[in-house]
């Protein structure tokens, strides 16, 4: 959780901290199925097709969009944990250098760290989508815009997370226990 590590003091940002991303709300997701599915009839133009939807154009961004690392810092601070803009930045490579070397320790113990290449590559890579096709064939728009939505979001946290996490309670790593039960669940 990027908000445990936040917590604890450990996160920092990935390489320069400007890759692009899309949210989507989870009432936006669920309106985008229910009229999705109402397109699902013999003969109907699409039948077949792959769509994306995110909030859309309601991102702070002008193409659609926002900066990772900015949004996450405002549901950190909001946590009332210390700003990571202020904190320095571990480049790409270093990140990189440093997976491929826990990837090979947790080989070795038989353990999964939860930093890793794969990690470092979607924590510093562009993840953003045009929904075009969505808005025109199935009529989508979000319905929960993005501001919105993300302050809701960050009032959940705060209201239902923040209170149940226990900043002493991490390993040597800076993971609460919670965590890394989940990152051994997830490999066996």
């Amino acid at each position: 959780n990027m908000l445990e590590a936040a917590g604890t003091g450990k996160l920092r940002i990935f390489g320069q901290g400007k890759n692009r991303i899309c949210f989507t709300h989870v009432d936006n997701y669920a309106h985008a199925l229910i009229i999705a599915e109402r397109q699902l009839f013999k003969g109907s133009p699409v039948l077949g097709k792959f769509y994306i939807v995110t909030d859309g154009r309601t991102h702070p961004e002008p193409d659609a969009y926002c900066i990772f690392w900015k949004e996450l810092n405002k549901a950190v601070v909001a946590m009332g944990f210390s700003s990571i803009e202020e904190k320095m930045h571990y480049s790409f490579w270093f990140l990189y250098i440093v997976a491929i070397f826990a990837e090979a320790l947790g080989w070795l113990l038989g353990r999964v760290f939860k930093l890793n290449v794969f990690n470092v590559f979607v924590l510093t890579m562009h993840r953003w989508f045009r929904i075009t096709a969505a808005e025109k064939d199935l009529e989508y728009q979000p319905i929960i815009p993005f501001v919105e939505g993300w302050a809701d979001t960050i009032l959940w946290f705060k209201k239902h997370w923040l209170p149940t996490f226990e900043q002493k309670d991490r390993s040597w790593f800076g993971l609460a226990r919670r965590s890394q039960q989940k990152i051994d669940i997830q490999a066996k």
